[in-house]
Protein backbone atom coordinates (compact mmCIF):
# COMPACT_ATOMS: atom_id res chain seq x y z
CA UNK A 1 0.00 0.00 0.00
CA UNK A 2 1.29 3.47 -0.92
CA UNK A 3 1.70 6.11 1.76
CA UNK A 4 -1.40 8.28 2.13
CA UNK A 5 -1.78 11.76 3.65
CA UNK A 6 -4.76 11.76 6.02
CA UNK A 7 -6.31 14.65 7.97
CA UNK A 8 -8.68 14.33 10.93
CA UNK A 9 -10.91 17.33 11.67
CA UNK A 10 -11.95 17.00 15.31
CA UNK A 11 -8.99 14.87 16.39
CA UNK A 12 -9.34 15.89 20.06
CA UNK A 13 -12.98 14.80 20.29
CA UNK A 14 -14.41 11.58 21.70
CA UNK A 15 -14.42 9.61 18.44
CA UNK A 16 -11.61 11.66 16.88
CA UNK A 17 -9.13 10.85 19.66
CA UNK A 18 -9.85 7.10 19.42
CA UNK A 19 -9.52 7.25 15.61
CA UNK A 20 -6.25 9.19 15.95
CA UNK A 21 -4.85 6.58 18.34
CA UNK A 22 -5.78 3.86 15.83
CA UNK A 23 -4.31 5.61 12.78
CA UNK A 24 -1.08 6.53 14.59
CA UNK A 25 -0.35 2.78 14.42
CA UNK A 26 -0.71 2.77 10.61
CA UNK A 27 2.77 3.10 9.07
CA UNK A 28 1.29 3.78 5.62
CA UNK A 29 -0.55 6.84 6.91
CA UNK A 30 0.91 10.35 7.30
CA UNK A 31 -1.45 11.85 9.86
CA UNK A 32 -2.36 15.54 10.13
CA UNK A 33 -4.53 16.49 13.10
CA UNK A 34 -6.86 19.48 13.42
CA UNK A 35 -9.18 20.81 16.12
CA UNK A 36 -10.59 23.86 17.86
CA UNK A 37 -8.14 23.74 20.79
CA UNK A 38 -4.70 25.32 20.62
CA UNK A 39 -2.99 21.96 21.24
CA UNK A 40 -3.51 18.26 20.72
CA UNK A 41 -4.52 15.83 23.47
CA UNK A 42 -1.72 13.64 22.10
CA UNK A 43 2.00 14.16 22.56
CA UNK A 44 3.98 16.98 20.98
CA UNK A 45 5.33 14.71 18.23
CA UNK A 46 2.02 14.69 16.36
CA UNK A 47 1.34 17.12 13.51
CA UNK A 48 -1.46 19.22 15.00
CA UNK A 49 -2.93 22.61 14.07
CA UNK A 50 -5.78 24.68 15.43
CA UNK A 51 -8.29 25.18 12.62
CA UNK A 52 -10.88 27.75 11.60
CA UNK A 53 -13.06 25.93 9.04
CA UNK A 54 -13.98 29.25 7.42
CA UNK A 55 -10.42 30.52 6.92
CA UNK A 56 -10.00 29.35 3.32
CA UNK A 57 -6.63 30.99 2.65
CA UNK A 58 -5.06 29.25 5.63
CA UNK A 59 -6.81 25.92 4.96
CA UNK A 60 -5.64 25.96 1.34
CA UNK A 61 -2.10 25.72 2.71
CA UNK A 62 -2.94 23.17 5.42
CA UNK A 63 -4.70 20.77 3.02
CA UNK A 64 -2.81 21.20 -0.26
CA UNK A 65 -1.12 17.78 0.02
CA UNK A 66 -3.91 15.88 1.82
CA UNK A 67 -5.50 12.85 0.12
CA UNK A 68 -8.28 11.94 2.58
CA UNK A 69 -10.12 14.04 5.18
CA UNK A 70 -12.06 12.60 8.12
CA UNK A 71 -14.65 15.24 8.93
CA UNK A 72 -15.76 14.67 12.54
CA UNK A 73 -16.54 18.28 13.47
CA UNK A 74 -19.95 18.96 15.03
CA UNK A 75 -20.95 21.85 17.26
CA UNK A 76 -24.46 20.79 18.30
CA UNK A 77 -26.55 17.96 19.70
CA UNK A 78 -30.19 17.11 18.84
CA UNK A 79 -31.54 18.77 22.00
CA UNK A 80 -29.95 22.20 21.56
CA UNK A 81 -30.63 22.42 17.83
CA UNK A 82 -34.26 21.50 18.58
CA UNK A 83 -34.49 24.66 20.69
CA UNK A 84 -32.77 26.81 18.06
CA UNK A 85 -32.57 25.43 14.49
CA UNK A 86 -30.44 28.35 13.28
CA UNK A 87 -27.59 27.12 15.47
CA UNK A 88 -27.19 24.01 13.29
CA UNK A 89 -27.09 26.06 10.09
CA UNK A 90 -24.62 28.60 11.46
CA UNK A 91 -22.33 26.22 13.35
CA UNK A 92 -22.43 23.07 11.22
CA UNK A 93 -23.76 23.56 7.69
CA UNK A 94 -22.13 26.87 6.75
CA UNK A 95 -18.66 25.97 8.12
CA UNK A 96 -18.81 22.62 6.28
CA UNK A 97 -19.75 24.32 2.98
CA UNK A 98 -16.97 26.88 3.34
CA UNK A 99 -14.48 24.13 4.05
CA UNK A 100 -15.73 21.93 1.20
CA UNK A 101 -15.44 24.87 -1.22
CA UNK A 102 -11.83 25.26 -0.13
CA UNK A 103 -11.14 21.52 -0.64
CA UNK A 104 -12.76 21.60 -4.09
CA UNK A 105 -9.82 23.69 -5.36
CA UNK A 106 -7.22 21.25 -4.02
CA UNK A 107 -6.25 17.64 -4.80
CA UNK A 108 -8.45 16.02 -2.11
CA UNK A 109 -9.55 12.52 -3.18
CA UNK A 110 -12.07 11.64 -0.47
CA UNK A 111 -14.02 13.06 2.48
CA UNK A 112 -15.10 10.62 5.20
CA UNK A 113 -18.08 12.11 7.00
CA UNK A 114 -19.71 11.09 10.27
CA UNK A 115 -23.48 11.42 9.96
CA UNK A 116 -26.23 10.39 12.40
CA UNK A 117 -28.26 7.20 12.01
CA UNK A 118 -30.46 8.10 14.95
CA UNK A 119 -31.73 11.30 13.32
CA UNK A 120 -31.50 11.16 9.49
CA UNK A 121 -34.06 8.34 9.13
CA UNK A 122 -36.57 9.74 11.61
CA UNK A 123 -38.77 7.37 13.60
CA UNK A 124 -39.10 3.91 12.02
CA UNK A 125 -40.97 0.72 12.87
CA UNK A 126 -38.76 -1.72 10.96
CA UNK A 127 -35.10 -2.49 10.32
CA UNK A 128 -33.62 0.19 8.06
CA UNK A 129 -30.82 -0.11 5.55
CA UNK A 130 -28.98 2.75 3.83
CA UNK A 131 -31.61 3.05 1.06
CA UNK A 132 -34.51 3.48 3.48
CA UNK A 133 -36.54 6.71 3.34
CA UNK A 134 -34.94 9.61 5.18
CA UNK A 135 -37.46 11.59 7.25
CA UNK A 136 -35.48 13.62 9.79
CA UNK A 137 -37.72 15.61 12.12
CA UNK A 138 -35.00 17.40 14.15
CA UNK A 139 -32.84 20.29 12.85
CA UNK A 140 -29.81 18.19 13.80
CA UNK A 141 -30.83 15.33 11.48
CA UNK A 142 -32.02 17.71 8.74
CA UNK A 143 -28.58 19.37 8.71
CA UNK A 144 -26.71 16.04 8.75
CA UNK A 145 -28.73 14.88 5.75
CA UNK A 146 -28.16 18.20 3.98
CA UNK A 147 -24.39 17.73 4.36
CA UNK A 148 -24.71 14.19 2.99
CA UNK A 149 -26.52 15.63 -0.05
CA UNK A 150 -23.87 18.31 -0.49
CA UNK A 151 -21.23 15.57 -0.55
CA UNK A 152 -23.07 14.14 -3.57
CA UNK A 153 -22.92 17.63 -5.12
CA UNK A 154 -19.13 17.89 -4.58
CA UNK A 155 -18.69 14.39 -5.97
CA UNK A 156 -20.71 15.30 -9.08
CA UNK A 157 -19.12 18.71 -9.64
CA UNK A 158 -15.51 18.17 -8.53
CA UNK A 159 -15.13 14.37 -8.37
CA UNK A 160 -14.36 14.38 -4.64
CA UNK A 161 -15.37 10.96 -3.38
CA UNK A 162 -16.91 10.36 0.02
CA UNK A 163 -17.75 7.73 2.59
CA UNK A 164 -20.69 8.60 4.85
CA UNK A 165 -20.96 6.68 8.11
CA UNK A 166 -24.37 7.06 9.73
CA UNK A 167 -23.39 6.30 13.28
CA UNK A 168 -25.61 4.88 16.02
CA UNK A 169 -25.30 5.67 19.76
CA UNK A 170 -21.64 5.57 20.75
CA UNK A 171 -20.36 4.83 24.25
CA UNK A 172 -16.95 4.15 25.76
CA UNK A 173 -13.87 5.63 27.38
CA UNK A 174 -13.43 9.39 27.33
CA UNK A 175 -16.89 10.64 26.34
CA UNK A 176 -17.74 14.16 27.56
CA UNK A 177 -21.29 13.75 28.87
CA UNK A 178 -21.55 17.43 29.90
CA UNK A 179 -22.61 18.18 26.31
CA UNK A 180 -25.78 16.11 26.78
CA UNK A 181 -24.77 13.12 24.66
CA UNK A 182 -23.91 9.56 25.68
CA UNK A 183 -26.67 7.75 27.54
CA UNK A 184 -24.64 4.74 28.68
CA UNK A 185 -21.74 6.89 29.92
CA UNK A 186 -24.15 9.30 31.62
CA UNK A 187 -25.93 6.45 33.42
CA UNK A 188 -22.63 4.92 34.58
CA UNK A 189 -21.30 8.26 35.85
CA UNK A 190 -24.45 8.95 37.85
CA UNK A 191 -24.57 5.42 39.30
CA UNK A 192 -20.92 5.63 40.43
CA UNK A 193 -21.70 8.99 42.09
CA UNK A 194 -24.82 7.48 43.74
CA UNK A 195 -27.14 9.76 41.79
CA UNK A 196 -30.50 8.88 40.20
CA UNK A 197 -30.53 8.11 36.50
CA UNK A 198 -33.30 9.75 34.47
CA UNK A 199 -35.15 8.06 31.63
CA UNK A 200 -37.28 10.25 29.40
CA UNK A 201 -40.45 8.34 28.49
CA UNK A 202 -41.29 4.74 29.39
CA UNK A 203 -37.83 3.32 28.62
CA UNK A 204 -39.00 1.37 25.57
CA UNK A 205 -37.22 3.67 23.10
CA UNK A 206 -35.28 1.35 20.77
CA UNK A 207 -31.75 2.34 19.77
CA UNK A 208 -28.54 0.77 18.53
CA UNK A 209 -25.39 1.02 20.65
CA UNK A 210 -21.78 0.76 19.48
CA UNK A 211 -18.47 0.79 21.39
CA UNK A 212 -16.16 3.68 20.52
CA UNK A 213 -13.14 1.44 19.86
CA UNK A 214 -15.21 -0.47 17.29
CA UNK A 215 -16.14 2.86 15.67
CA UNK A 216 -12.47 3.88 15.45
CA UNK A 217 -11.50 0.51 13.96
CA UNK A 218 -14.26 0.61 11.33
CA UNK A 219 -13.51 4.22 10.39
CA UNK A 220 -9.83 3.35 10.01
CA UNK A 221 -10.76 0.48 7.68
CA UNK A 222 -12.27 3.05 5.33
CA UNK A 223 -8.71 3.77 4.16
CA UNK A 224 -8.54 0.23 2.78
CA UNK A 225 -11.64 0.94 0.68
CA UNK A 226 -11.19 1.96 -2.94
CA UNK A 227 -10.40 5.67 -2.73
CA UNK A 228 -12.14 6.27 -6.06
CA UNK A 229 -15.57 5.10 -4.83
CA UNK A 230 -18.26 6.73 -2.71
CA UNK A 231 -20.37 4.77 -0.22
CA UNK A 232 -22.89 5.26 2.58
CA UNK A 233 -22.93 2.91 5.60
CA UNK A 234 -24.95 2.41 8.74
CA UNK A 235 -22.16 2.37 11.33
CA UNK A 236 -23.98 0.24 13.86
CA UNK A 237 -23.44 -2.93 15.87
CA UNK A 238 -25.74 -5.93 16.26
CA UNK A 239 -27.01 -4.50 19.56
CA UNK A 240 -30.40 -2.79 19.20
CA UNK A 241 -31.87 -2.52 22.69
CA UNK A 242 -34.47 -0.54 24.60
CA UNK A 243 -33.31 1.84 27.32
CA UNK A 244 -34.82 -0.50 29.92
CA UNK A 245 -32.73 -3.37 28.52
CA UNK A 246 -29.60 -1.20 28.76
CA UNK A 247 -30.40 -0.45 32.42
CA UNK A 248 -30.85 -4.17 33.09
CA UNK A 249 -27.42 -4.84 31.51
CA UNK A 250 -25.83 -2.08 33.59
CA UNK A 251 -27.32 -3.58 36.77
CA UNK A 252 -25.42 -6.82 36.07
CA UNK A 253 -22.17 -4.86 35.71
CA UNK A 254 -22.05 -2.30 38.53
CA UNK A 255 -21.69 -2.92 42.26
CA UNK A 256 -23.62 0.23 43.21
CA UNK A 257 -27.37 0.54 43.64
CA UNK A 258 -29.21 1.66 40.48
CA UNK A 259 -31.93 4.24 41.20
CA UNK A 260 -34.13 5.01 38.15
CA UNK A 261 -36.50 7.94 37.68
CA UNK A 262 -38.84 8.19 34.69
CA UNK A 263 -39.67 11.63 33.26
CA UNK A 264 -41.86 12.96 30.49
CA UNK A 265 -40.61 12.07 27.01
CA UNK A 266 -38.77 14.80 25.05
CA UNK A 267 -40.09 15.72 21.60
CA UNK A 268 -36.53 15.86 20.25
CA UNK A 269 -35.93 12.15 21.06
CA UNK A 270 -36.39 9.45 18.42
CA UNK A 271 -38.64 6.72 19.84
CA UNK A 272 -37.45 3.89 17.58
CA UNK A 273 -34.56 3.22 15.21
CA UNK A 274 -33.38 -0.29 14.32
CA UNK A 275 -30.42 -0.28 11.93
CA UNK A 276 -29.42 -2.85 9.33
CA UNK A 277 -25.59 -3.13 9.21
CA UNK A 278 -25.46 -5.80 6.45
CA UNK A 279 -23.63 -3.52 4.00
CA UNK A 280 -20.99 -2.58 6.59
CA UNK A 281 -20.28 -6.22 7.44
CA UNK A 282 -20.14 -7.22 3.77
CA UNK A 283 -17.51 -4.52 3.19
CA UNK A 284 -15.48 -5.44 6.29
CA UNK A 285 -16.22 -9.19 6.66
CA UNK A 286 -13.43 -9.90 9.16
CA UNK A 287 -14.64 -7.36 11.70
CA UNK A 288 -15.99 -8.54 15.07
CA UNK A 289 -17.94 -6.22 17.37
CA UNK A 290 -17.10 -5.89 21.04
CA UNK A 291 -19.91 -7.61 23.03
CA UNK A 292 -21.99 -4.90 24.69
CA UNK A 293 -21.59 -6.35 28.18
CA UNK A 294 -17.80 -6.25 27.75
CA UNK A 295 -17.92 -2.70 26.37
CA UNK A 296 -20.07 -1.51 29.28
CA UNK A 297 -17.73 -3.21 31.78
CA UNK A 298 -14.64 -1.53 30.26
CA UNK A 299 -16.39 1.84 30.24
CA UNK A 300 -17.52 1.37 33.85
CA UNK A 301 -13.93 0.62 34.99
CA UNK A 302 -12.63 3.69 33.13
CA UNK A 303 -15.23 6.04 34.65
CA UNK A 304 -14.61 4.58 38.11
CA UNK A 305 -10.93 5.52 37.77
CA UNK A 306 -11.85 9.02 36.55
CA UNK A 307 -14.25 9.65 39.45
CA UNK A 308 -11.65 8.33 41.93
CA UNK A 309 -8.98 10.67 40.53
CA UNK A 310 -11.38 13.64 40.69
CA UNK A 311 -12.27 12.89 44.31
CA UNK A 312 -8.55 12.79 45.24
CA UNK A 313 -8.07 16.26 43.73
CA UNK A 314 -10.81 17.73 45.92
Amino acid sequence: MNTINVAIIGSNGFIGSHLTAKLLQNKNCNLYLFGRSDKSVFNTDVNYKQIDLQNNSQNSLYFKDIDVVYYLASETIPANSWANPLVDIEKNLIPFLNFAECLSKLQIKKIIYLSSAGTVYGTTNQKVNEEFNKNPFSPYGITKLAIENFLVYYKTKYNINFDVFRISNVYGQGQDTSKGLGMINTFLEKIIKNEKIKIFGDGFNLRNYIYVKDVAELLSLSLSNNISTSEVYNLSSNDSLTINEIVALIKTTVSEKVDVEYEEIRKSDNTAIDLDNTKLLKTFPNFNFTPINKGITETYKFIQQQVLQQSKKH
